[in-house]
């Protein structure tokens, strides 16, 4: 009798326990799914901060009721990972995706294109920048597994577009190539991805002094980012015509810079201090260099109507040795000409100063690198139609993931 009492207390016990157990765990979930609604509504607004601490929540309640070794954890601590980097927090970062790689590859194999996410976010974090290209190479790698090579060109980008914004162009090329590969195949002429990409391999065709083939890849650019219909010049239309003049005067064809450069200058607004669209740098005597001679010469001309620089004479100089070799350069620049009443005119008195310095290294004549291609106006140009900036521009966060169940 008293064994059977036993045995029936702790049958009630172990059934009560079995209760608040599922009680708890309901609570967990409930509070879980409360935190993830709220990380995507921050999300869609913007609200990073926000979004970061709901995104906390998410994964913390998220590793309780789903398990911290589960697949639904690892992909909850991207999302959190990703707004940490965002914010600079990258040892945090690091923290939270500690492992997750493990539990993802275990589950899905170690080339499944369900990896692409976290390894992202694992080059976003990573400790030392060969860390961060071994992951990048790595994403490359993983992408082609994409039944869509539309997305392996999107995730291509994504490193580009990453790299760009930490100061790596020099490692964006094979990025650059692949995605311009599928897209010319995949996408129409007047595609505006298409013309990013067009964009960037002229860039290095320029850098290799391929000129021709920049030619090429620049006129593709225009057919994309040329909208009739705009009141004004787009930043990436004005991008790409100052380096089709760039390239064309390379070229030796100063006549048909001139056709972009008017339109160019019937865009801008003008003034006396304008910058040239194409400039050479100074041939110096070997002789004046050798000396370490340093001085500024300022330059006084006009701007003729096709924005060819005329009547050079120096205004100012501190180092007469140098004004022969400015007075040869200026006369190399291009303009955009101003214009007046929808016309363009001559306008005199433009200036310009030139800085020479010889020391230990030549500033302002130092050969190009080659190897790394000067981006010009790429991540900070002001797009006028944000509609197709977003398109072409996926945002670099992994958002989404709905948990099984949840709602």
């Amino acid at each position: 009798m008293l064994a059977n009492r036993t045995e029936h207390r702790l049958g009630l016990l172990m059934l009560a326990m079995a209760v608040w157990a599922s009680s708890a765990w309901a609570d967990v979930r409930a509070d879980f799914s409360a935190a993830y609604r709220a990380y995507e509504q921050h999300l869609e607004a913007n609200e990073t901060e926000q979004a970061l601490a709901a995104a906390k929540d998410a994964y913390r309640l998220g590793s309780k009721a789903f398990g911290k070794d589960s697949v639904n954890a690892a992909k909850l601590a991207i999302n959190y990972a990703a707004l940490l980097s965002d914010v600079g927090h990258y040892r945090k970062a690091r923290r939270a995706l500690d492992g997750k790689l493990e539990v993802l590859a275990e589950h899905y194999g170690n080339g499944a294109v369900e990896l692409v996410p976290i390894t992202m976010q694992l080059a976003r974090a990573a400790k030392t920048p060969d860390d961060a290209l071994e992951y990048f190479r790595r994403v490359a790698r993983l992408s082609k597994g994409y039944d869509d090579n539309l997305v392996e060109a999107q995730k291509n980008f994504e490193i580009m577009t990453i790299l760009l914004r930490g100061g790596g162009d020099v490692f964006i090329e094979p990025y650059v190539d692949r995605t311009y590969e599928i897209y010319s195949e995949r996408l129409q002429p007047n595609d505006f991805r298409l013309g990013l990409m067009s964009y960037h391999k002229a860039r290095w065709a320029v850098a290799r002094g391929h000129h021709d083939q920049a030619l090429g890849y620049l006129r593709g650019a225009l057919i994309a980012f040329d909208n009739p219909e705009r009141e004004r010049m787009g930043g990436l239309e004005r991008t790409v015509r100052m380096q089709m003049v760039e390239t064309l005067e390379e070229l030796g064809q100063s006549d048909a810079a001139t056709e972009h450069l008017l339109l160019l200058g019937a865009q801008q607004d003008w003034s006396p201090q304008a910058e040239p669209v194409y400039r050479r740098a100074a041939v110096v005597p070997m002789d004046t260099m050798k000396k370490r001679a340093k001085g500024a010469v300022t330059l006084s001309f006009t701007v003729d109507k096709e924005g060819f620089v005329v009547n050079p004479t120096v205004a100012e100089s501190t180092e007469p040795s140098f004004n022969d070799a400015a007075l040869a350069m200026v006369k190399a620049f291009r303009y955009a000409p101003r214009f007046v009443e929808g016309n363009p005119v001559a306008t005199a008195g433009v200036k310009h100063t030139e800085d020479f310095s010889f020391g230990s290294s030549a500033t302002g004549f130092a050969r190009a690198n080659f190897e790394r291609p000067p981006v010009r106006g790429f991540m900070n140009v002001d797009f006028n139609d944000m509609s197709e900036c977003e398109e072409a521009i996926p945002d670099d966060r992994v958002c989404g993931f709905m948990m099984p169940g949840v709602k």
